[in-house]
């Protein structure tokens, strides 16, 4: 076969519920993917976190060397935005079922990319990290399961020239409103895409970041500058296919707290009751930063939850993103990403992540 799916790591409780979980990545064929399960257990019909927080870090590394580099949060927004159409979670959040989410490590610009994909022997002792902490989203949780595989190139020939290369290269807490944080980007390897996550619990990322600029040397030229992060949203709709993940819960009439991808003011869900007559509705006016008090009967729900930025993050594409050869050249030209806090400021976090292009 051209194409076989190898499982690395098999289905595992591990016992100790939180820790850092370490692969060596000796496989020697080209990889394509690797795909990470994440369940728990659940114990209770609401969140205390979203789900991604469970996984603080994934990082491939190949020793002091960074390969990938993200939060799940960031890992999980990567995907949204480079395989529209597709969800990274189960969406079920009922007690004494399994919470499950999916993380990925996408070498290519798809699956399957015959110009993109990661060579381990390319390296010394390539290293998969996933750190892990199963009582976050659900605090009273005992029980979690961790499953890893990788879409590999089997009997297909290829000569790959290089992999996509995600890392978080800048994290900070907003000063006071009106402030600007600049930042220095790297200019050692092409630039495909930057995220940039701005966070606050129950609050839209424009709250937060509300201008970014991209500029070269001392403002030589500025490729692009959005003025207000909420009208660059509201543009990109027009761009960014909407995300729709399936959601089922248990509401009650005293309100259920629960998270969803979906991060705009104006996310929400489409639910039917099952079983039983039952109505729904959000305690708040929307569903800023993917946050909703969801009261009513207390019958389960089934839908899905639609809307745009995921997990609180904007995506600023460089280049059209299918075109290797379109992608942002930093050699030389001193690029600077400088972003400004608005209304959440220091009560708010953000994180800036780029996708570089690693050449053998």
């Amino acid at each position: 076969m051209n194409y076989r799916h190898a499982l690395i790591y098999p289905p595992t409780d591990l016992t100790n519920g939180a820790g850092t979980l370490t692969l060596d990545i000796d496989i020697d064929k080209p990889i394509s993917r690797i795909n990470i399960r994440f369940k728990t257990s659940r114990l209770i019909n609401s969140m205390d976190a979203p789900a991604p927080a469970n996984i603080p870090k994934i990082e491939l590394v190949d020793g002091s060397r960074v390969l990938h580099s993200l939060t799940g949060y960031e890992n999980q927004a990567l995907a949204y935005y480079n395989r529209p159409n597709i969800a990274m979670e189960h969406g079920q959040h009922v007690a004494n079922l399994s919470e499950v989410d999916y993380y990925a490590l996408d070498f290519g610009r798809y699956l399957w990319d015959e110009l993109l994909a990661f060579l381990a022997d390319r390296f010394t002792n390539p290293q998969l990290k996933i750190t892990y902490d199963e009582n976050v989203a659900d605090t009273t949780c005992s029980e979690n399961e961790i499953e890893v595989w990788a879409d590999i190139f089997d009997e297909k020939v290829i000569n790959p020239l290089g992999f996509l290369m995600p890392i978080e290269h800048f994290a900070y807490t907003p000063g006071t409103s009106g402030s600007y944080e600049t930042i220095s980007l790297p200019e050692d390897r092409p630039i495909r895409q930057i995220l940039v996550r701005a966070h606050m619990d129950g609050r839209e990322p424009w709250y937060n970041i509300s201008e970014a600029r991209f500029d070269e040397g001392t403002l030589d030229r500025i490729p692009w500058e959005y003025t207000s992060l909420e009208y660059y949203f509201r543009r990109m709709q027009a761009v960014w296919p909407m995300i729709r993940t399936p959601f089922q819960a248990v509401p009650n009439t005293a309100g259920r707290t629960y998270y969803i991808p979906q991060s705009e003011y104006w996310a929400s869900l489409n639910l039917l009751p099952a079983s039983a007559a039952a109505t729904y509705y959000e305690a708040g006016t929307g569903a800023a930063g993917g946050k909703i008090s969801l009261k009513g009967a207390e019958v389960q729900a089934i839908g899905e939850a639609l809307g745009y930025l995921p997990w609180s993050c904007f995506q600023f594409p460089l280049g059209k993103q299918d075109v290797i050869e379109d992608w942002y050249d930093p050699a030389g030209k001193k690029p600077r990403l400088r972003l400004r806090a608005f209304t959440g400021a220091g009560n708010s976090t953000a994180q800036v992540v780029l996708e570089e292009l690693y050449k053998y």
